[in-house]
């Protein structure tokens, strides 16, 4: 009994074509690609930045905040809306830019994540420069249309800054 050979080529349309399905044309050499599907989720995050720059860290973070939120910087977690307006020092300057987003297929959940940089201005006017960090931000919305709002924000010190530093010995 002869086996007939399927060629490789047609084997890898076939088992491509159900992962192209629903994805849109592909983009043509030489033409723009497609628009960023998580682009409202960092337009969301600079106007945050802004917004903190505008009316301060606290009143920022209350105003993009869902209900309750996960902050992973403070040590109880679990945050109120309400509370984040007086959670952060007076004298606090909170700086920051996304690098890159993501969001889900359904348009409802995604992240973003950059790096941030902090001071404090204390009340005798000295000020505390504080280690660059990574963060990410977690966001959700009830629906397409709806403003997204951060559920989950964290960080650590950025690793670049840090494997900068002269090492002790």
């Amino acid at each position: 009994m002869a086996r007939s050979r399927f060629p490789l080529g047609l084997a890898a349309c076939v088992l491509a074509a159900p992962l192209l399905v629903g994805a849109g044309p592909l983009p043509s050499p030489g033409m723009p690609s497609p628009a960023n599907p998580a682009q409202s989720i960092l337009d969301a995050d600079r106007a945050f930045a802004v917004k903190a720059q505008e009316v301060g860290v606290g009143a920022a973070f209350q105003a993009y905040a869902a209900d309750e939120v996960t902050l992973l910087n403070h040590p109880q977690a679990k945050v109120d809306r309400a509370a984040l307006a007086t959670l952060f020092p007076a004298g606090l300057e909170l700086e920051w830019a996304p690098e890159d987003a993501a969001i889900s297929s359904d348009g409802t959940l995604g992240y973003s994540w950059g790096k941030a940089r902090s001071r404090l201005k204390k009340p005798d006017g000295t000020v505390v420069e504080r280690p660059p960090v990574r963060y990410v931000t977690v966001w959700r919305r009830a629906g397409k249309d709806a403003p997204w709002r951060f559920i989950f924000d964290g960080g650590t010190v950025d690793p670049e800054w840090e494997a900068a530093q002269p090492k002790a010995q």
